[in-house]
């Protein structure tokens, strides 16, 4: 049952979320509107607006990290909304071909600016969500690490604060590639992580940034699951798109062996056999489990916390999978014997 002063937070909340999902659907109209762009196909899956979602859940009284998280979700409203309005500002005649050193400057300037990892990969409709659109098919794709020894502590207030953070200043990084990608002339709309146009796990893992978990997350090299994803849609027709099979594609291997996310999820909401659909799409989760839980218990990230990627660490996980197999290393880096044993 809700304290008074918590009864007070959820009325206030009831009253901006309903507002600021109108003001953000407004915005958003405006890019299926203009021509030319990608928009979604028959086959594109709903956006899932966490926020709106979660105040459903009568339990809710304020978003995770509340209320230190305040700024940060100012900060990526005016993130999103840069996004949109600098549309405007792209060049009537954009260029579409990068040469090899402007792209390793602006690697280097997306480094510096606060990413982790970039990579390049096309955009199927599939991947766009439903009534939305991106400008262009060709993406830039962006990582940032969240603060693992907050995550760690997940279901906390530190936790869930830390993911917002995250949000707000990818979110900055994004829209900052997407102005110096403009300064030399290309055209470019930056897709905030929080609430974007696009499912940005499946492009990461085409842009080989990391593989699949089972919690449909990226796992990456560098942080494991320990991320947020962002994505710069731009006129860039020669992007560098990685080809042939996913290095990281054995992270999903190891993930069917070892299922603890799955075990862990206080609300048995991870399936531990993923939807197939038919247009190659993966659903790992189900929202209707997830999101009251999430909603009530700082934005939850339990999934991330024990993930052994974020643990023990992709590059020992490797080495030992390559040494000994992917049912030995499940056992040896979870205490407890391969999914695939019990």
């Amino acid at each position: 049952m809700l304290t008074p002063p918590q009864r007070l937070q959820r009325r206030l909340m009831l009253r901006l979320v309903p507002k600021m999902e109108r003001w953000q659907g407004r915005m958003e109209a405006t890019v299926p509107a203009r021509p030319g762009v990608l928009r979604a196909g028959p086959t594109s899956p709903e956006r899932v607006n966490i926020m709106a979602r979660s105040a459903q859940v009568p339990e809710m009284h304020a978003p995770p990290g509340f209320p230190r998280v305040v700024p940060q979700l100012i900060g990526s409203l005016r993130g999103i909304k840069a996004s949109i309005d600098e549309i405007d500002d792209n060049p009537a005649q954009p260029r579409t071909t990068i040469e090899g050193s402007e792209l390793a400057v602006l690697e280097a300037f997306a480094r510096s600016a606060g990413a982790l990892s970039i990579g390049y990969a096309t955009v199927p409709s599939r991947l766009v969500f439903k009534d939305m659109a991106v400008l262009y098919p060709n993406a830039v794709v962006l990582t940032m690490e969240m603060d693992k020894a907050r995550i760690d502590t997940a279901p906390s207030n530190a936790a869930g604060l830390a993911v917002h953070e995250t949000y707000n200043h990818l979110g900055q990084v994004s829209n900052k590639v997407a102005r110096y990608l403009r300064e030399l002339g290309f055209a470019t709309q930056a897709g905030h992580p929080l609430n974007g146009f696009a499912l940005y796990p499946p492009m990461a893992a085409a842009a080989h940034l990391g593989g699949r978990g089972m919690h449909g997350l990226l796992i990456t090299p560098e942080m494991g699951p320990t991320v947020r994803i962002a994505a710069v849609f731009t006129s860039i027709e020669n992007l560098p798109i990685p080809e042939g099979d996913n290095p990281h594609a054995w992270v999903s291997e190891f993930c069917d062996h070892c299922r603890l996310c799955a075990r862990k999820c206080p609300v048995g909401a991870i399936y531990t056999e993923p939807i197939k659909h038919p247009d190659g799409r993966l659903t790992c989760a189900d929202d209707g489990k997830c999101l009251p839980f999430f909603a009530t218990h700082d934005g939850c990230t339990i999934c991330v916390a024990v993930c052994p990627f974020n643990t023990a660490g992709y590059e020992r996980l490797h080495r030992s999978v390559l040494a000994s197999g992917h049912r030995k290393a499940v056992a040896e880096h979870t205490g407890g014997a391969s999914a695939a044993d019990v």
